[in-house]
């Protein structure tokens, strides 16, 4: 959803059409490996996140790409991600729900875009940090994980909020928590997870693109300035800021300098928390 919403300006800013390829599963390893294997001639580039490159690398033995297969583009977008629950759970917020967790181990699920996936490690480290025994169900992308919840399949889904914030505003999912630094303007009545008395606890994910090593700088560096030039719109601004997500932007080398410290921080949070792919 993130790049339909850069699609229109980067396609007028290239003269080109871009296509949006979706490769779902495995916490976005398919598509990553796909992306690592194209040609670096510019024409195939990889929509890449948190999960992608900083935290399946750490979870996966062999996740079918490594990052340095890569040369990074852009940072896109920073984002809060939003744990949400179908209307029959009995709570209207993180922490009554996490009152019901704990009274009844095991009964209550989250569900996520998949294993290794950012949604995952942000819902591990709630379970740990919140001591509760919620079960997680991986499934194939955001997508199914919402159809999921709206169906009753699963209790919750920790969730990205441009899948979810239309189905929280039609009424067919309950907001408990962001699970960023600070309540979000898109949802000023939903309160932080660290507030729902999960001290200390803060989750935002990114994202961004990335081209095959071995692609041309100047190649790199069109591809950067029409990225530049869909984020500084002022109607993808407000259409991503609406879904709590902020515009970033930013050099290959700081989006590069980004992924190799994430990727540091986070294989040591993995191994903390001790999560592993089920």
């Amino acid at each position: 959803m993130v790049c339909r919403s850069l699609q229109a300006k980067m396609q007028e800013v290239l003269g080109q059409a871009v296509i949006i390829d979706n490769r779902g599963g495995a916490g976005g390893n398919i598509g990553t490996a796909l992306g690592a294997k194209a040609a670096p001639d510019g024409y195939t580039v990889t929509f890449v996140n948190q999960g992608t490159m900083a935290l399946n690398p750490s979870l996966y033995p062999s996740p079918g790409y490594k990052v340095e297969n890569f040369a990074p583009v852009t940072q896109l977008t920073s984002i809060d991600l939003v744990i949400v629950a179908h209307p029959s759970v009995p709570a209207n917020n993180l922490k009554e729900f996490l009152e019901l967790a704990r009274k009844e181990p095991g009964k209550y699920t989250y569900g996520t875009a998949g294993n290794g996936s950012a949604n995952h490690l942000a819902g591990e480290m709630l379970k740990s940090m919140a001591k509760v025994d919620i079960t997680h169900v991986p499934y194939k992308g955001g997508g199914p994980a919402i159809i999921a919840a709206l169906g009753g399949e699963v209790s919750t889904v920790v969730a990205f909020p441009l899948a979810a914030l239309p189905h929280i505003r039609g009424g067919k999912l309950k907001a408990l928590a962001v699970t960023g630094k600070t309540r979000s303007k898109a949802l000023p009545e939903v309160p932080t997870v660290a507030e729902s008395g999960v001290t200390g606890y803060e989750f935002a994910s990114w994202m961004g693109l990335m081209v095959p090593k071995g692609t041309p700088d100047p190649i790199v560096q069109t591809l950067q300035r029409a990225a530049a030039a869909a984020l500084k719109d002022k109607e993808v601004a407000a259409r991503l800021s609406s879904g709590m997500t902020e515009a970033v932007g930013g050099s290959p080398k700081e989006f590069g300098d980004l992924i190799a410290l994430e990727g540091q921080r986070w294989s040591r949070m993995i191994k903390q928390f001790g999560m592993k792919i089920d």
